[in-house]
């Protein structure tokens, strides 16, 4: 997000709270948004230069392999993206509010 973002006048915020079992993770941010591609998180796929293509796919299948899962979407307000992680907290972990 951060490497996304203009270099003057540039946002990035992250958003952390819990929905039911899961501890979700928002960043939001008010660059150019995601490109439309639908192998955004398909390993070694990448739209930058010099990118490996394997941030969004590693992301993915870590979150994954704890219960959750990673969305990328652009904002509906604005110019930007929003990269969203979950991941499952267990049935056992306490209450934090």
């Amino acid at each position: 997000a951060a490497e996304a973002v203009p270099a003057q006048h540039g946002a990035v915020r992250v958003r952390c709270w819990r929905e039911a079992d899961h501890a979700v993770v928002e960043i939001i941010d008010n660059g150019p948004g995601p490109p439309p591609s639908a192998n955004l998180f398909v390993p070694f796929f990448t739209t930058k230069p010099g990118g490996s293509g394997i941030g969004l796919a590693l992301a993915r299948q870590i979150a994954e392999a704890h219960g959750g899962g990673v969305a990328l979407s652009a904002r509906s307000d604005a110019s930007g993206a929003v990269a969203r992680l979950w991941i499952s907290l267990g049935n056992d972990a306490p209450d934090s509010r």
